[in-house]
């Protein structure tokens, strides 16, 4: 029985040390990767192997300021390639949809980050995942509707688009509003604008961008779906062996191999706490403190030892007797051992030979000691640096600071640690940390002073790099959007105080997403340094200068007038309208600028950037390019932000019966027997609050937001989809006009792309007309010739719109491939009245005949004006006279002769 005691604490002790035994990690054993001779054989063959990156996925890939591929994946790549002796060559595309449609086409072997779906498992091979991630819900600090992931519901929410997630959130959440970026950043900044409740990314990517970009006011809120999109690395359909042997590269990868490389690029990070993970742990210390008590129990069964206890302290009470006794010998014994320790401590302090120097100095600062360590990190000698410590001292202002703390510090005050700046041998500055305390001889009197030096120069360097990083833009060098507000409510401070006026203007540079999209992110971040140095090499006087983010710029003019704000703002404007270079090519960006004052608009830094936001937008409707902010005017950006908006939903919707967005057909009319021509197409939208809304009031829109390419294709493809549904009913339509926008001419593969939208939805090019105005074709007109040029080859004909209102030579005129000049509506409307618009009407006819081209006339309304086109040779007209903008089930029934009201 005297043995159990014992025996239950074993037990224990086994349980404890199972338990504690759960997470050590076993010794590695790396084992060589076999190949085998066919795996081998078809390596030789095939390399180097093509790989095709998420550019903009970062930790994980991306693309740094070296245009290079970084991140954990390439690293782990890498380290595959280097174990096999694999060559890997990346794709010059980082976009996803065109990574995708590469691996689809065989142009690259494998995608190195792709979610194994099980549509995508039909068509790629994968790989067990290389990365795993989880997503979660962020929000801003200050907001607290969002507690957790339910509460998402009915609330705007941040995604980015293209991405399979995004599509499963809408799913789960049909309430949702979204709001679609392209990338995870814009997700997080829409959320800091307060233009979405809150965001869903993937954490580490946001943990990325927040310590990138010094994003301080947004916080975690709660995880959406742990480790639920884990990245496999897909490989081609066609390539078995090659999925084989990368499944075998990323079995061989070691614990501590993969640690380095999460450790290199942050991904052991803390993720927000799981509270289903907090229960299992309760639960585990709950069994724990159950054994605890039943060990407990069961040592108050066996109190016997108690008594053994207390004998032997019995004896240890003798013992501290006995050891009382020769306690002087002790004391002599401890004495000797302190003073071996100081001289040791003094040895160690001596060989500090990186970064501190002991030191000490009399009451008048004469250094009578200095550690051998100076020589090392100053470079000076021992016996140089027997002088007044004054000597060493930089002219640096916190110097003169060092006289006063070294008084302070004689007279018996304890200090902090201070700073002190002192040059080396070469004359360079070095920063030290400095701690003193004052020396006292045998009577208590004070002789000076002990100090030991901390060289912190390289950790002062990685601050100043840090809070450069934090408070500038690392593209252009100017102060960032954080940075910037700090600074703009100090100068409104300091206006207020010396009762001046202060302007801010925001501009906004046009076309850059076009540029993007057309020559790339290079050329865009090419164009925005550009633009920084006209912005800064323009202004004068005292300014502070922004890049707020994105395209645009913030320039603070502190005691600046209207009149002051207004001059600066046109001067900006006619300096963007000389164009940039890039790559020996001409780039024509513009600019637009919107005006808010101190202390009319606001008295603080967001108040004032919100009125100048407003200003921007009646800035972009004006020919000049520069507004003031009003009333009025923040009321119509309001309704303008809330068409963006709607527009971004329309666009998202699936195409169905009652989609918002929708085509009607107006008929072209051949003169003079009046027998149907064709259809011109012409977009409608009925948004849900506001009604039908006219083109003209979302096209520009379209046009500034950039949704203008998206709102085409939608339209084009609309427009293909019921001309193959009159084509099976019989219905001979001619040719359908389609309008295209002047900025989709500055896409080269334009005709490429129209082409492929049509063969898509299985419509034929000869049924189709593309109606392109005057103004558009004259910006870029060899670029515009070629590209219609396509499309006449393709069997499609070509419209010159609104002519007449445009400024075409003769000769570009006799060089463009269009079928038909279409005479603008102004032209019609006073026909019958104005002699001017008469000739001009003749003179585009009588032109445009001995050119080879036909002439539509639009707008016509009245018989008189139909009558004397037709005795002047006009060839097609369009107008109220004829039917106004019809939809496709009225066009069937009206002009199709042989409809039969079963077949509509």
């Amino acid at each position: 029985m005297a043995n159990k005691p014992k025996s239950f604490a074993h037990v224990l002790f086994c349980l404890l040390l199972l338990l504690s035994l759960v997470n050590v990690t076993h010794a590695e054993i790396v084992e060589p990767v076999f190949i085998t001779k066919q795996e081998q054989r078809w390596l030789s063959e095939h390399q180097p192997i093509r790989v095709g990156i998420d550019g903009y996925f970062p930790p994980y890939s991306y693309i740094n300021q070296h245009n290079q591929p970084v991140g954990m994946a390439v690293d782990t790549l890498l380290l595959i390639g280097k174990k096999i002796d694999i060559e890997f060559v990346f794709s010059d595309e980082h976009r996803w949809p065109n990574i995708i449609q590469n691996l689809y086409r065989k142009d690259i072997d494998i995608v190195l980050t792709m979610v194994n779906t099980p549509e995508r498992d039909n068509k790629f091979l994968f790989t067990s995942p290389i990365v795993y991630k989880s997503l979660v819900v962020i929000a801003k600090k200050n907001k607290y509707q969002i507690n957790n992931r339910s509460d998402i519901a009915n609330k705007t929410i941040a995604l980015v688009k293209g991405y399979q997630y995004s599509d499963k959130v809408i799913k789960e959440f049909p309430s949702v509003i979204p709001f679609y970026v392209d990338n995870m950043r814009e997700a997080m900044e829409a959320v800091q604008a307060n233009q979405a409740d809150a965001a869903i990314t993937f954490f580490a990517a946001a943990n990325y961008y927040q310590i990138k970009y010094a994003i301080s006011d947004l916080k975690f809120v709660a995880f959406y779906e742990k480790n639920n999109a884990n990245e496999a690395i897909a490989i081609r359909s066609d390539a078995s062996l090659l999925a084989s042997i990368m499944q075998k590269g990323l079995d061989s990868l070691t614990p501590s191999e993969k640690q380095t490389i999460n450790q290199t690029w942050g991904a052991n990070i803390t993720l927000p706490k799981d509270y289903q993970d907090l229960v299992k742990l309760a639960a585990g210390a709950g069994l724990l403190i159950l054994l605890l008590c039943l060990w407990i129990l069961q040592a108050k069964r066996h109190n016997k030892a108690l008594v053994l206890a207390n004998k032997n302290t019995e004896n240890a009470y003798m013992e501290l007797n006995d050891l009382k006794d020769n306690l002087q010998t002790i004391v002599l014994e401890r004495t000797l051992q302190l003073t071996n320790s100081e001289n040791r401590y003094r040895g160690l302090v001596e060989s500090l030979d990186d970064e501190y120097i002991f030191y000490q100095h009399d009451t008048k600062g004469f250094i009578n000691y200095i550690s051998p360590s100076v020589t090392h990190i100053l470079g000076h000698t021992i016996t140089g640096f027997g002088d007044f410590y004054n000597k060493f001292l930089t002219e640096n202002p916190k110097n003169q600071l060092i006289s006063g703390y070294i008084e302070r510090i004689l007279n018996g005050e304890h200090l902090p640690p201070f700073e002190m700046e002192v040059a080396d041998v070469n004359g360079h500055p070095h920063s030290f940390e400095v701690l003193e305390r004052p020396m006292y001889d045998a009577d208590g009197d004070c002789i000076g002073c002990e100090g030991i030096a901390h060289d912190v120069t390289a950790r002062k360097q990685q601050q100043d790099e840090l809070y450069q990083l934090s408070h500038y833009d690392d593209l252009t060098g100017l102060v960032n959007r954080y940075y910037f507000k700090i600074l703009l409510d100090e100068n409104i401070q300091a206006c207020q105080q010396n009762q001046q006026p202060l302007a801010l203007l925001f501009l906004d540079l046009t076309r850059l997403k076009i540029i993007n999209d057309n020559f790339g992110h290079s050329a865009g971040d090419h164009i925005l340094k550009q633009a920084a140095t006209r912005i800064n090499t323009t202004l004068k006087g005292i300014f502070t200068v922004s890049r707020f983010g994105g395209d645009k710029f913030c320039i603070a003019l502190p005691n600046a007038s209207a009149d002051n704000a207004n001059a600066t703002a046109i001067e900006l404007v006619n300096v963007f309208q000389h164009h940039f270079e890039f790559l020996e090519q001409s780039i024509i960006l513009g600019c637009r600028v919107g005006i808010s004052l101190f202390p009319e608009d606001g008295q603080d830094a967001e108040s004032m950037l919100s009125q100048a936001d407003s200003a921007l937008y009646e800035a972009k409707k004006r020919p000049l390019g520069v507004a003031f902010c009003n009333k009025q005017q923040s009321l119509h950006n309001k309704r303008r932000l809330a068409i963006e908006q709607g527009l971004r939903n329309a666009l998202a919707a699936p195409l169905v019966n009652d989609y918002q967005l929708f085509a009607v057909y107006q008929p072209l009319i051949y003169l003079p027997s009046q027998h149907l021509a064709g259809f011109e197409a012409l977009m409608r939208w009925h948004h849900p609050e506001f009604g039908l809304i006219s083109p003209a009031e979302f096209i520009p829109v379209a046009e500034d937001t950039g949704l203008i390419f998206e709102l085409s294709r939608w339209m084009l493809t609309s427009v293909c989809q019921q001309t193959v549904k009159w084509h099976q009913q019989g219905f001979n339509f001619q040719r359908i006009s389609v309008n295209l926008s002047a900025l989709e001419l500055m896409n080269i593969n334009l005709a490429d792309d129209l082409l492929s939208i049509i063969s898509n939805a299985g419509a034929q090019p000869q049924w189709f007309k593309f109606e392109i105005t005057e103004t558009a074709l004259m910006a870029i007109p060899e670029q515009s010739i070629e590209i219609l040029q396509k499309l006449i080859q393709a069997d499609i004909h070509v419209v010159i719109d609104d002519f007449g209102t445009g400024y075409s030579s003769l000769a570009y005129l006799k060089s463009l491939p269009a079928k038909m000049l279409k005479i603008d509506q102004s032209f019609i409307n006073n026909l019958i009245n104005s002699v001017e618009d008469q000739a001009v009407v003749k003179a585009v006819i009588s032109m445009a005949h001995s050119l080879g081209k036909q002439v539509t006339a639009e707008g016509v309304e009245l018989q008189v004006q139909l009558d004397f086109l037709v005795e002047h040779g006009c060839d097609v007209a369009q107008g109220y006279y004829f039917s106004k903008p019809i939809s496709a089930e009225d066009g069937y029934k009206k002009y199709n002769v042989n409809a039969d009201i079963t077949d509509i």
